[in-house]
């Protein structure tokens, strides 16, 4: 039984090496990539994230040359160059970054033991200056939620209950713009979430200020809509792309005096505020759609030395020395 198993393992490895000499014959790498992309294709993937990854990888090629084409080059110091040579080009650490995690995408699932395509190493990122958060200040914020009159046009309208959508649930541009008229429930204040990253099905609530904006905006401008009509739609009544929504809204923030222009930036506020506010950030990070608790830490670790007033309301020391605290029942510690 010994020999049989390793004559079974001498064989898988000899066709490995078969297959490998070959592409590296070819000497095309983007073989791997085709396969690799197909399966995220058949994963059901979103198509941004195949695009991005695909996006970082015609880089890899193009900056690289025939060392990216053979799959024996991709070594650590191959990446390591390619790091200097995208900060050379004056990239910041974040598109570096970005590219390198997309890249590490691919060559860690070519590093899977089904395929073995390439030696298992590690593949680490740039370290950067922590950015600022994106977030507005709460003078922004009111000019961007200032209900418009009557004489405003419809991408103004659009633009404000987009502002007013993100603040009140912390959503992503992707799943706004998937969201029908039937989607959303202006009696029980909840909304269905059709597309999300994560593709989990939610059910999310609405608060009460939200869901009179929404119906300011829909007897305005989407009375009559049908069940299966978007809620944020062209002038045309068709889907709204990322592009279009970016757009319309940095020419509506501009308007309002708001030189800020990221949708995502209201995310981030709305991250802020819950926190500030003293939200649960476990919670948090369950309406945010994080994947972990560790990426709502981040949000507000930005935050964190501007909590002073919080941190001394909350200071056991404060509270103790000066009687602030007064317990409701003796609690024993133990020593």
């Amino acid at each position: 039984m010994k020999s049989v198993y390793f004559m079974a393992k001498k064989a898988n490895k000899l066709k490995r090496g078969i297959r490998q000499s070959r592409v590296d014959m070819d000497g095309i790498m983007s073989a791997y990539f085709r396969e690799f992309e197909k399966g995220k294709i058949a994963d059901g993937l979103a198509a941004d994230t195949i695009k991005a990854y695909r996006k970082s990888f015609e880089k890899f090629e193009k900056d690289l040359g025939e060392q990216a084409e053979l799959a024996g080059d991709i070594t650590p110091s191959l990446l390591t160059d390619w790091k200097a040579a995208m900060t050379a080009e004056g990239m910041t650490a974040s598109t570096v970054n970005h590219h390198i995690r997309n890249i590490r995408v691919f060559f860690y699932w070519c590093m899977e033991l089904e395929r073995e395509y390439l030696p298992h190493f590690r593949i680490t990122l740039v370290k950067k200056q922590e950015e600022p958060p994106k977030d507005y200040t709460l003078e922004e914020i009111n000019k961007l939620l200032k209900r418009p009159t009557n004489k405003d046009k419809f991408t103004d309208w659009r633009s404000w209950a987009i502002a007013c959508f993100v603040m009140g649930t912390g959503a992503r541009i992707g799943t706004m713009i998937e969201i029908q008229i039937g989607d959303i429930n202006l009696k029980d204040g909840k909304v269905h979430y059709r597309h999300t990253k994560s593709k989990k099905a939610q059910i999310a609530n609405m608060p009460p200020q939200l869901v009179k904006a929404l119906r300011d905006y829909i007897a305005e401008w989407r009375q009559g809509a049908e069940e299966t009509d978007y809620l944020f739609c062209t002038l045309s009544n068709e889907q709204l792309s990322r592009h279009s929504l970016r757009t319309a809204y940095s020419n509506f923030a501009n308007s309002r005096g708001v030189e800020k222009t990221s949708i995502h930036g209201l995310r981030h506020t709305f991250a802020r505020e819950w926190y500030y506010n003293g939200g649960d950030i476990v919670q948090l990070s369950k309406i945010l759609g994080h994947s972990t608790i560790a990426m709502s830490e981040k949000y507000m670790r930005l935050h964190a030395n501007q909590m002073e007033n919080t941190f001394n309301q909350y200071n056991p020391l404060e509270n103790i020395t000066k009687g602030r605290g007064k317990a409701t029942k003796t609690v024993t510690r133990s020593r």
